[in-house]
């Protein structure tokens, strides 16, 4: 004997549905119950993290067309169950509900339909829990003091279906978390991050992820300081009293992982210094083949991770001993037939002078020679010829060898008679 029953049900519908599984259409403002109509009967059901699989007897009634599905939302204000899914097939005895929240208890309804929308008495409510989520990573640290990279280091996480993780980094002057590397594979446990800047402080927290696509909470947060540059370098000396060569010194590193030091020079101390040399010495003499040659100097140390100092911040400033001052008071004149040359010095580094001799052999060629080691400040040259012109400089000599600029030439000569 058939009975009916009317009664008021509200439907909402919301999920991605297991194969045989469509989206219900409009909602209903009635429904028609028809106790004839068998009842689906559940075999059981496996809750996982975010979803539920069922499965239940198949419904011989060739007036069966299909299946409702009813559940309650946790936290909804109204608690009623709602119609979620509708299964288009008397055939399908499998239904998964996806997108749940972890650790939390849902209720569940199944009653069968039929072609004109006629609905069988509903089962039984069902109540199950969802697994709460997969625990977060259990030991995470973070190495620092590295040269602009951190090491990161983690316990694979025993869950097997964990197959990966996320790095995130958050930088001392920014609160955001924001994820830096994806690594593929549970039982990975190492991660350096690169390009950091020197002696800044980053912190870092590692999420697992599961093979579909669930992210556990983040472990505990670990901090880290990257490598800092080595200190300036200080107390550079150098010298302007050596000939054609600036002696340089200063204080050592005080880094106890020293690899070399770096010289840089340039003309000026406001100009562009360029690399010179590289040494493992706190001293270095600079050869200059120029008298009176100024330097400016910038020294930097370098540490075995290839950190580099800056540049020191104020330039030091060498040069080379000068040319010894050219004589005064030159004169010369013509004497019996002998040149006559006298002079006054003026420095007292100059322990010579060297007559510069140039002839004029014709009215385009000439031939020069240096008449050296004279000590007094007069000299007389009788090898001279009539009718020739002779050119005669006077140039300072010090115990170096550098030799002062000369004096203006002085033009010599005698007719013959």
């Amino acid at each position: 004997m058939n009975s009916s029953i009317r009664y008021a049900l509200s439907v909402s519908l919301a999920l991605s549905l297991f194969s045989g599984c469509t989206t219900q259409p409009a909602p209903q403002k009635t429904v028609t119950i028809d106790s004839t109509l068998p009842t689906p009967s559940l075999n059981g059901f496996i809750a996982d993290i975010t979803s539920i699989a069922f499965e239940w007897k198949p419904l011989e009634d060739q007036r069966v067309s299909g299946y409702y599905i009813y559940r309650n939302t946790p936290g909804a204000e109204d608690q009623k169950l709602q119609r979620i899914a509708t299964i288009d097939s008397r055939f399908a005895t499998h239904f998964v509900d996806s997108d749940l929240k972890p650790a939390s208890e849902y209720q569940y309804r199944f009653s069968a339909i039929t072609k004109n929308g006629t609905e069988s008495v509903a089962s039984e409510t069902m109540l199950v829990a969802t697994q709460p989520m997969i625990a977060p990573v259990s030991f995470f640290q973070a190495v620092g003091n590295m040269p602009r990279s951190a090491k990161l280091l983690w316990r694979p996480h025993p869950n097997g279906k964990i197959n990966g993780y996320i790095i995130e980094r958050q930088d001392a002057t920014d609160q955001k978390w924001n994820p830096i590397a994806t690594i593929t594979g549970r039982l990975n446990a190492e991660f350096i991050d690169h390009d950091l800047k020197d002696s800044q402080v980053y912190h870092y927290r590692i999420k697992a992820t599961t093979f579909d696509k669930l992210t556990t909470e983040a472990s505990e947060m670990s901090k880290v300081i990257t490598k800092p540059l080595p200190p300036e370098i200080r107390n550079i000396t150098s010298t302007n009293d050596m000939p054609r060569a600036i002696k340089l010194s200063w204080e050592p590193s005080t880094i106890s992982d020293l690899s070399h030091y770096n010289i840089y020079r340039s003309s000026t101390p406001n100009g562009s210094f360029e690399y010179h040399v590289k040494l493992e010495t706190t001293t270095f003499t600079d050869n200059i083949t120029e008298d009176g040659k100024f330097y400016f100097y910038k020294i930097t140390a370098v540490d075995k991770d290839g950190l580099e100092s800056l540049l020191s911040s104020v330039a030091t400033q060498g040069s080379t001993l000068s040319k010894p001052q050219t004589p005064i008071a030159y004169e010369g004149k013509i004497v019996n037939k002998a040149a006559e040359l006298q002079w006054k010095n003026t420095d007292p580094r100059t322990i010579s002078y060297t007559v510069v001799k140039t002839t004029k052999t014709s009215w385009i060629t000439r031939e020069t020679i240096d008449i050296n080691n004279i000590t007094g400040t007069t000299f007389r040259d009788t090898d001279i010829k009539p009718d020739t012109g002779y050119l005669y400089e006077i140039v300072s000599v010090d115990k170096n060898g550098i030799r002062s600029l000369p004096t203006q030439a002085i033009e010599l000569s005698y007719e013959a008679k």
